[in-house]
């Protein structure tokens, strides 16, 4: 293991353990058996060590969504956003790196995500996009069907992460709805007709 991967993983049980407040050059140092000034060799700033674990989260969650292997587009986002649900759950320190670190190198909306520059986001998008050509998916642009499911699965991690849901089972139950009804809402119109 490099001196290098030692102070991530240092900095990952630390993170762990005592979270974004508790992140400190000094304390990851100790955790890694290092001197302070060797963690400055590897990564110059705080900021430096939490765009790294970002993008360690980030990582985590690229994998999770190429492991959803599903043909049918809307069965692949809704496969996808139950996998954000069991990433924020399983994996909640990673999670919150990737999605709410105040990282300098975290992507922004709209340009980074239009350029492409977010794989999963892409990812999405292409889906949404093949939704759409078939009629399955209003015309609307594929970046805001995105952004609308995202913020929508994360607002709800973010609810039950401040204890807003009476139990886990009704969580996951309130959150399964909940996307069902995000993706319902961008039906095509059907002039009123229930399918």
């Amino acid at each position: 293991m490099t001196t290098r991967d030692r102070i991530f993983q240092a900095a990952r049980t630390t993170f762990e353990r005592d979270g974004l407040d508790g992140l400190s050059m000094r304390t990851v140092a100790k955790d890694a058996g290092l001197s302070t000034m060797a963690i400055y060799r590897h990564f110059p700033t705080k900021d430096s060590l939490i765009d790294a674990l970002m993008l360690d989260g980030f990582d985590a969650w690229e994998a999770r969504v190429v492991a959803v292997d599903e043909v049918d587009p809307l069965a692949w986002l809704e496969q996808v956003l139950a996998a954000f649900l069991d990433f924020a759950v399983e994996d909640p320190h990673r999670f919150d790196a990737a999605f709410l670190s105040r990282a300098s190198q975290a992507k922004q909306f709209p340009d980074d995500f239009a350029g492409g520059s977010s794989r999963v986001i892409s990812r999405i998008t292409a889906r949404i996009n093949d939704a759409r050509a078939h009629g399955r998916l209003r015309d609307a642009p594929s970046l805001d069907i995105a952004l609308t499911l995202s913020a929508l699965a994360q607002g709800l991690v973010s609810m039950d992460r401040a204890g807003r849901f009476s139990s886990p089972g009704q969580f996951r139950l309130i959150y399964q709805m909940a996307i069902a009804n995000g993706l319902r809402a961008f039906a095509p119109d059907n002039g009123g007709v229930t399918p």
